[in-house]
């Protein structure tokens, strides 16, 4: 916006969000807090202010253009860039006017931290108190133990299936997930993509599970309408982890924390009624359970039970690939193996036998064997676990148990990520891609060259332990 009427050019990530037109001498926005944001044709001037009859509300909008909320969270360093004409430039590393008394905390700005400084913060730092659930809370919700821990809920018998015993597992497979999200600290995480790149942002996956659950069930004919229907577009597809086609989803501007936070609630509600009202799960109140099957409606509802769950494990591998200090553990979330707490091996050089086990390799007699699950079968069952194949194994070795890190560390240590011949052409590819050096859980603790680790979980760094399976 300038003072000359000049043209100014708004860019977003690669999804090439362009605005362009012709400016006049001040343009004003408005954000979440009411307040208005009112810049100058001149530089000197630009500066925040109340404006009348401005709409707020509209978050996008204002990370769109890079204007920070009342937060503390600096979203990225506000650098002013000037066009010929003293007039601002939106774009690249630049956001609209500098600072407009915002705070510069980053020395750089990437396309994805358009979405911070929304005024999400403040609620997402800390341990969450019960309003953070849309659903039941851990200490109430099916599958919490004596200690307060929430458990998951053994698989359902489809032949069998009552509202109770359906809205049980739906509770503990929701509360779960939202158990784990508890563990991202402030609205960072949520937006920050994975250092890899190969999967979107967290806020994602926040709205995925609840998206899935809408769109399949309203394709089952048990829900007639959408809940959101933006939100249901924007959510529904993942990453094909062989084509990573849809990456440019992370430079995105997403709906704020807050937002989809409410689109679960709406969401649960919407699940929670169908389960207690659809007449295709008529138990006559308990007393005869419903066979649930492939041809059935809720057939829906439980794979959106599974792909929950599903997500609940590979958004914790996310997890644990971001940085240590955007995650805490949350309260009723399941502590590490006893063995953590164990004291630690001084030795930096594990030893085979001392620090963890041999690992012998055993001779398996080969076999004929017959795959595939029946269509009968009463649990869900996703579709390549169907029909029947039969396949001769001939006589083969197989370790005693799994590789531990102890026996890797040696493969490391003796130079294996840098010799091709002990790589598949895929693996090796990606070991280049990352320029890995050795296990990305494992963090140095010493001098490179010294291969001395800790071990990253999901919420903690902690002592190495040698004679756990390790994770490559």
């Amino acid at each position: 916006a300038n003072g000359t009427g000049k043209s100014a050019v708004a860019h977003v990530g690669k999804n090439a969000i362009k605005a362009i037109s012709t400016l006049p001498s001040s343009i004003s926005f408005g954000n979440n807090n009411g307040d208005g944001i009112k810049i100058d044709g001149n530089v000197n001037h630009c500066k925040k202010t109340r404006v009348e009859g401005i709409p707020h509300g509209n978050p996008s909008t204002m990370a769109f253009l890079g204007i920070r909320n009342k937060s503390d969270g600096a979203a990225f360093r506000q650098v002013e860039e000037y066009d010929d004409d003293g007039g601002y430039v939106i774009g690249g590393t630049s956001a609209v006017a500098g600072a407009i008394g915002a705070d510069a905390g980053r020395s750089h700005h990437e396309a994805w931290m358009v979405n911070l400084g929304r005024g999400d913060d403040d609620w997402l730092t800390g341990p969450r108190d019960v309003e953070w659930f849309t659903g039941k809370a851990p200490h109430v919700c099916p599958g919490v133990d004596e200690h307060g821990i929430l458990r998951s809920l053994p698989l359902p018998n489809l032949s069998a299936v009552t509202r109770e015993s359906a809205k049980d597992y739906f509770d503990n497979s929701w509360t779960l997930f939202e158990t784990l999200f508890a563990g991202l600290k402030g609205e960072e995480p949520f937006y920050r993509p994975p250092v890899h790149g190969l999967r979107h942002p967290q806020i994602f996956y926040y709205g995925h599970t609840p998206c899935l659950y809408v769109n399949k069930l309203r394709v089952a004919g048990v829900l007639d309408k959408p809940v959101n229907a933006y939100f249901e577009s924007i959510f529904e597809v993942g990453v094909d982890e062989m084509l990573w086609d849809d990456m440019h989803k992370n430079d995105m501007v997403w709906p704020t924390v807050r937002e989809v936070y409410e689109y679960r609630k709406d969401v649960y509600d919407t699940v929670v009624n169908a389960i207690m009202n659809h007449p295709s799960l008529d138990d006559k109140n308990g007393t005869e359970p419903v066979m649930v099957n492939q041809n059935h409606p809720m057939w829906a509802l439980f794979m959106g039970f599974e792909h929950e769950r599903i997500h609940l494990e590979t958004s914790s591998v996310l997890f644990r690939e971001t940085p240590i200090e955007l995650v805490q553990k949350p309260e009723n979330w399941p502590h590490l193996h006893p063995s953590a707490a164990e004291l630690p091996t001084k030795s930096t050089r594990p030893v085979e036998g001392v620090d963890y086990p041999s690992n012998n390799m055993l001779a398996v007699k080969g076999k004929t064997i017959q795959l595939g699950k029946p269509l009968d079968f009463p649990s869900y069952g996703w579709d390549n676990e169907y029909g029947e194949r039969t396949v001769s194994v001939p006589d083969f070795m197989a370790s005693e148990h799994m590789v531990t890190n102890g026996e890797f560390w040696q493969f490391v240590a003796d130079g294996g990520y840098r010799k091709k011949e002990f790589w598949c052409d895929d693996g090796w590819v990606w070991r280049k891609h990352r320029n890995i050096k050795w296990p990305f859980f494992w963090t140095p603790v010493g001098p490179q060259g010294s291969h001395e680790y800790g071990l990253r979980t999901i919420f903690q760094e902690i002592p190495m332990r040698w004679d756990w399976p390790v994770d490559v």
